[in-house]
């Protein structure tokens, strides 16, 4: 199910303290009660702390807090583990401080007998002056007790003790370097025989008996006498303690967790919970908060699935740890047979992508390695290190808290976030692209490569691989958009076109993706800009030139058989005008525009600039070029101002117009053109394909395969530009020498000649060449660089390339229509 959302709990939904209070009363117990260490030497009995406020105080005295988040901040997610190994560090101190340790070799902490002969070797140390005694934690040793099998790394690590107890800090001694969760654990052995001078194995590892013996004090402290009787069948041995799972509190305001997970449901996301708790631990507070029911109970691997499935493994002879940050755990929170040996293997291969959300570094590494979109929040990270680690453990993404998860899954699914990602993030886009396949497409997808280009800037497109098999895919992301796009590959293959036939099209407002069989062939884009750059193998101007005329000369023969009358009402709907007039009157020129500042070049290298004019201003000013033309500068006066373009290009353009029309692809620009066998041209992406006027039809290629070089490579433009603008009052003079390159000047000339100008005569011979046939096309050009991308966007695009772009909008207003 990709639909799924796999929290953690502590530190994300449930708070932890809870549970740090009863791993610092396990280790209080252990300190100083008779039963066990003893390390006052007090005869009376033990007195187990009763209320909320007294726990707290007793164990972050024993266990502090910051200690606790440093061994989180290195993986070490489970509660049990936290308290074991707090209690480890601090044995294998107390050890190192005795005067000879043979005697209680081998270590057997958890065995009555042991802990008696421990007791008695502490107390002769303490008479002795040798150690012992009433013990506070902090910087216990000097440097003439530290055993000489220390090593110096070793030794320097453990002088940086700080009072209070901060024993975290020696997890980053050499001996745990590259280690992390329940492996950094297991090097517990490794330490103490360093520290103690002694080879010790099995006693401080993750699955020794110390382990379980130090749990099942946890669990008393945790659960209370009477719940923990309930559980277990048994009585504990140290009684008194009445639990602190009573004294749980949600980490958030319970009102807000719930508001979150209903908008979750809302959304048709199902969300489900990976916890180092067991799971009557887990349903405890969530019953108690009302939030257990949210939880789909088919998604939900509590921690008893890990303890079951190691047992298992354990009959085997597997001594794998299947805690965080192994996958297990989400994995079976995706797919709960996958907790069966049997299935594992092929069950993880089929699982579809899914999110994680999670406070620790072992939640992000463990949700990453199932295949996860991991989501980390920040509630659980209190201290600079734990977040530091967590970043370095690689979230795809990072919010403050769960609450803000449905807006992020929501900017997750939007095509738009994977179009805008594509150039600076993507690996993580194209981590997106393979769940949004199979949220949107049902697609099990084994891998997605985006190939990011600059034609790319309402798109995206890239293969995939299912099945074992290619495919590539495009998809359009138009904002404020107010028509479907259609992909009429089918009409425009009936009307002879050479275009490649889309194998599956999705139509949704906001998610059209079409998927296509590979096509080998290069992309006129590419060939265009690899003979301008001298970088063609195999291309040359002549060949794409030729293959230009070609092309314009079955244009025409296309448009010819295809003429026909369309109502106003028909052609209102073609998709063709989305590319214009909608742009234009919809929301996108207004949020490109209104109320902006147009920054004068060079202006935008100060971020804190304000020179430059109101766009409003902009629409009122009459426009001077100066064009460098056959090595002289040729002066231009345009008579017509941007704010009468536009106010004439939403009458002249309006849709709901009859006229004759032609079955047109309407977007072929080079993006969307391969050269096939390096002759001819494949058409594919017929996003805006349908029947309209031919005149709109020749426009998006006219413009972007000849004038928008700087569109698509803004710096590299911008480098070798030269352009000066002042305004005077209501006038702007704007000198600049950008001029279109030999290649894109001979393919200008083959279109005028062999497409242009027989169009124009074809439709005048049949008497239905529109009256306004010019300002139809000067009006759509001039919508091309003035819609298709925001030209005040200065971190798009040097303010330099944004003037530039405005030239070329007044410049294709006033383009020279040949014949008029």
């Amino acid at each position: 199910m990709s639909n799924l959302v796999i929290f953690d709990l502590d530190g994300v939904i449930t708070s932890e303290d809870c549970y740090w209070d009863a791993a610092g009363l396990t280790l209080h117990e252990l300190c100083y009660s008779p039963r066990y260490w003893n390390i006052d030497g007090k005869a009376e009995g033990y007195v187990p702390a009763q209320s909320a406020e007294e726990s707290r105080r007793v164990s972050r005295a024993a266990l502090p807090e910051a200690e606790i988040l440093a061994f989180k901040a290195h993986a070490i997610n489970s509660n049990w583990d936290t308290c074991y190994a707090g209690v480890c560090l601090r044995l294998i101190d107390l050890l190192a401080q005795l005067p000879d340790l043979s005697p209680l070799l081998p270590l057997r902490p958890w065995e009555d007998e042991w802990l008696a002969n421990f007791r008695e070797k502490w107390q002769e140390g303490s008479r002795r002056g040798g150690g012992g005694g009433d013990v506070e934690w902090g910087p216990l040793w000097s440097p003439a007790d530290l055993p000489p099998s220390l090593p110096p790394p070793l030794r320097a690590s453990s002088l940086r003790r700080l009072s209070g107890g901060n024993y975290g800090s020696l997890l980053d001694a050499p001996v745990f370097q590259g280690y992390v969760g329940l492996e950094l654990i297991n090097r517990f052995d490794a330490y103490a025989s360093q520290v103690l001078g002694h080879a010790i194995e099995g006693t401080f590892s993750r699955y020794s008996p110390f382990w379980a013996f130090c749990q099942d004090m946890f669990q008393v402290w945790f659960l209370g006498d009477e719940l923990y009787t309930e559980i277990y069948g048994r009585e504990p041995q140290q009684k008194g303690k009445s639990g602190c799972i009573h004294f749980e509190r949600p980490l958030l305001p319970v009102e807000r967790i719930r508001a979150t997970l209903e908008t979750l449901r809302e959304q048709e996301y199902v969300p489900g919970f990976a916890t180092g708790r067991i799971y009557r631990e887990a349903a405890y507070p969530l019953k108690m908060y009302g939030l257990l029911p949210y939880f789909d109970e088919a998604h939900i691997a509590p921690y008893d699935c890990v303890e079951r499935a190691e047992a298992e493994l354990r009959k085997h002879g597997d001594a794998t740890l299947l805690g965080k940050p192994h996958p297990f755990q989400f994995l079976v929170a995706v797919d709960q047979s996958y907790e069966h040996m049997s299935v594992r293997t092929e069950k993880s291969a089929e699982l579809k992508p899914f999110v994680v959300v999670g406070d620790s570094t072992s939640d992000i590494l463990g949700g990453r390695a199932a295949g996860a979109i991991t989501v980390a929040v920040l509630t659980g990270a209190r201290t600079p290190q734990a977040r530091q680690l967590l970043a370095q453990s690689g979230p795809d993404f990072t919010l403050d808290d769960m609450t803000q998860v449905p807006s992020l899954l929501a900017r997750m699914d939007s095509l738009a976030t994977i179009q805008q990602m594509q150039f600076t993030e993507r690996e993580k886009a194209e981590k997106l692209l393979r769940w949004w396949f199979a949220r949107h497409m049902n697609l099990q997808v084994e891998r997605v490569t985006l190939t990011p280009k600059a034609v790319s800037l309402n798109s995206f497109n890239g293969f995939y691989s299912a099945n074992g098999e290619d495919y590539f895919f495009k998809t359009h992301v138009e904002e404020q958009g107010v028509l479907e796009e259609y992909y009429h590959a089918e009409l425009l293959e009936q009307a002879g076109y050479n275009v490649v036939r889309p194998l599956e099209v999705l139509h949704e407002e906001g998610r059209q993706m079409v998927t296509y069989p590979v096509v080998r062939w290069p992309v006129m884009f590419d060939l265009m800009r690899a003979v301008e750059t001298g970088k063609a193998e195999e291309g040359t101007l002549e060949m794409l030139v030729t293959a230009e005329q070609h092309e314009c000369e079955r244009l025409l023969d296309i448009y010819a058989r295809a003429l026909a009358f369309s109502s106003a009402e028909e052609h209102a709907r073609a998709p063709i005008h989305q590319l214009f007039w909608h742009r234009l009157a919809g929301e996108r020129y207004k949020s490109f525009y209104t109320g902006k500042i147009v920054l004068l070049p060079n202006s935008s290298r100060f971020p804190n600039s304000t020179e430059g004019i109101s766009f409003e201003e902009l629409l009122r000013c009459r426009w001077t070029m100066y064009a460098r033309e056959a090595g002289k500068m040729q002066e231009r006066k345009l008579p017509l101002t941007l704010g009468e373009l536009v106010e004439q290009a939403l009458v002249v353009l309006n849709p709901e117009r009859e006229g004759m029309t032609v079955i047109g692809h309407g977007d072929a620009h080079f993006g969307n053109v391969f050269l096939e066998e390096r002759t001819r041209y494949l058409y594919f992406d017929p996003a805006f394909a349908g029947r309209h006027t031919p005149l709109l039809d020749i426009v998006k290629p006219l413009f972007h395969n000849l004038f928008a070089t700087w569109m698509y490579f803004p710096e590299e433009v911008a480098q070798d530009l030269q352009i000066s603008v002042k305004i005077r009052g209501t006038d702007i003079y704007v000198e600049h020498d950008y001029a279109l390159t030999p290649l894109r000047q001979a393919i200008l000339a083959t279109k005028i000649k062999t497409l242009l100008k027989p169009l124009q005569r074809m439709l005048s011979s049949r008497r239905v060449l529109p009256d306004d046939w010019a300002d139809v096309l000067r009006l759509a050009l001039m919508c091309c660089p003035l819609l298709t991308v925001n030209l005040l966007d200065v971190t798009r695009m040097p303010a330099e390339i944004c003037w530039l772009g405005l030239v070329q909008v007044m410049q294709m207003g006033h383009f020279p229509v040949e014949g008029e």
